[in-house]
């Protein structure tokens, strides 16, 4: 008898149901799992945590409590569970939808049918690199997922962020077959910076003109508009936007707003020599000075520097301009009337000089009236700036005393003439040194025994184990970081002046020039390379080699 009580209590029992623990094990992970982000949620909606960890928590407790004592079937006490738990996290989900903006809600039919997509299940959930500001100075937010500008800012935020990162001054989206290119200006080199699809292109474009305050729905007639972009932790930037139609689509131009504090003379390119002579010229209380170079050589910037050097709450400043770069504080800038019946040029610039100004600067001279009636003006005891287009100095000058006309009256007014280009300074990250050659340098009227080494970018991609090319993190692979400007520098001296009003001409006044040790833009050019600002290859590419080609960017 004995026995066979033993050998009972050593067989298998029916004191757990696997399918019931795996069914409450189960149930319990998905409670604690949702507890867990009701836990961290409640830090990212700002309310209050303990309260509702404590409510989920105790409302939990007691149902699995409940659940497993109570003499009921399972299944009751599953479905009590169930319910308690529903009621808990729906009241929780109600509280913080209304504390989230629409496009963060969860649970709500949009949410649900973005869960439901394949393809919006797989992105990620985005979060806003940058803000827009409009025409207006109101901040746009992010749009929610389900409305119709949603895309169309994903495109254009993605297209800015990319601008910013590989510091792209300015971008040209075109048409190209099926899809569009896009093409990045990056320190003055214009690069095929690959394609968009048609329809990321066209949603960046609408949304980019909404922001600019233009007429959306028209895609034929040109339009021209601004904005700002704000990063953290960074101040504005400021973009032109400019939209064309064609027969195959829409084009969009964005080109980089310059930075008030790239307006300084110092900050210009000058070598010291040529700023303590520049600004020596500036503090001349009467006199003109032409400021000189081809278009996109930055003469707008060292205009606005010069001009800023006057103390603008002494002097009455005015500036008479085609269209400028931004606005300067305390200084009236006019722009000319373009329209149908608008005056001319000249009577424009006669009504800025009839408000009495010590200091003008005159964006252009598009006739010898205007300078005349500037000679004139400087003769009187003003100063005047001028900007020429010009390929040095000597051909500014030519050109300016065929615009006044007569000699002896340039000769008396005429201060100073810069001329400038735009150069790529070396990236200071991955420059390599090597030793120039003796040949090069001898052609170059350079001494050989006094120079040890030049800079240049790195001659060669490196690439990884995978095959993807190493770029260096601060200027991208380019080999140069950011732009300055090379000077040519004329300064009328005494000699000079009477050698213009003797009518001299050009190649004589140059030769008293040199005698007073002044350099030629490519020489001014060269001190830069050697004190390793730039290379020698970029010298040679911007007195060479004066037009701009599209080139494929390397990757």
């Amino acid at each position: 008898m004995h026995n066979e009580l033993l050998a009972q209590l050593t067989t298998g029992g029916n004191y757990i149901s696997v399918w019931k623990l795996a069914v409450f094990v189960g149930f319990f992970g998905f409670w604690a799992w949702v507890g867990q982000w009701i836990n961290k949620d409640t830090m990212v909606v700002k309310t209050k945590r303990a309260f509702w960890n404590s409510i989920y928590l105790m409302s939990g407790v007691l149902v699995l409590a409940l659940w497993l004592l109570l003499p009921a079937p399972v299944i009751v006490g599953l479905g009590l569970f169930l319910v308690t738990w529903a009621m808990t996290a729906v009241i929780y989900v109600l509280h913080r939808n209304a504390r989230v903006p629409k496009n963060e809600t969860v649970l709500t039919p949009t949410h649900i049918k973005w869960l439901l997509s394949v393809e919006d299940r797989q992105r990620k959930k985005h979060k806003a690199r940058l803000e827009f500001i409009s025409v207006n100075d109101n901040v746009l937010p992010m749009p929610y997922r389900d409305e119709p500008e949603y895309p169309g800012f994903l495109s254009a935020e993605e297209l800015l962020h990319d601008m910013w990162k590989r510091r792209v001054s300015h971008a040209v989206m075109i048409p190209f077959g099926e899809n569009y290119q896009l093409r990045y200006v990056i320190d003055g080199i214009a690069t095929v910076a690959g394609e968009r699809t048609h329809e990321e292109a066209t949603d960046a474009i609408e949304y980019l003109k909404a922001v600019a305050g233009l007429d959306v729905r028209d895609h034929r007639r040109p339009q021209e508009g601004s904005f700002f972009t704000i990063r953290t932790g960074e101040s504005d930037t400021g973009w032109r936007i400019n939209t064309s139609g064609s027969r195959r689509g829409e084009q969009l131009s964005l080109e980089k707003i310059e930075e008030k504090k790239a307006f300084k003379i110092d900050a210009l390119g000058l070598h010291p020599d040529q700023l303590e002579a520049v600004q020596e010229a500036i503090e001349q209380e009467k006199g003109i000075i032409l400021i000189t170079g081809m278009k996109g050589s930055g003469v707008s910037t060292t205009a606005y520097a010069l001009v800023r050097k006057h103390d603008a709450f002494i002097r009455n400043i005015h500036t008479l301009e085609s269209e400028y770069l931004m606005e300067l504080d305390n200084i009236t800038q006019t722009l000319t009337d373009k329209s149908p019946n608008a005056k001319s040029t000249v009577r424009q610039l006669q009504s800025v000089l009839h408000s009495d100004p010590d200091v003008v600067l005159v964006g252009f001279c598009d006739s010898p009236e205007m300078a005349r009636i500037g000679t004139k003006t400087a003769r009187m005891g003003k100063k005047l700036y001028f900007c020429l287009p010009a390929s040095n100095c000597f051909q500014a000058l030519s050109e300016w005393i065929k615009l006044v006309g007569e000699n002896d009256k340039v000769a008396e007014s005429l201060t100073a003439i810069t001329n400038q280009k735009l150069i790529r300074v070396l990236c200071h990250e991955c420059r390599e040194a090597y030793t120039p050659d003796a040949t090069m340098l001898k052609k170059l009227n350079l001494p050989a025994n006094k120079i040890k080494q030049f800079y240049r970018p790195p001659p060669e991609i490196e690439y990884d184990k995978r095959g993807n090319p190493i770029l260096c993190p601060n200027c991208h692979g380019t080999g140069y970081f950011g732009r300055t400007a090379v000077f040519e520098t004329l300064i009328i001296s005494d000699a000079s002046r009477k050698l213009i009003a003797e009518g001299a001409t050009s190649n004589v006044i140059s030769t008293q020039c040199r005698k007073e040790r002044m350099l030629y833009l490519q020489e001014q050019a060269l001190r830069k390379v050697i004190d390793g600002t730039t290379s020698i290859q970029e010298v040679l590419r911007i007195t060479q080699q004066p037009g701009r080609k599209v080139v494929k960017q390397r990757e």
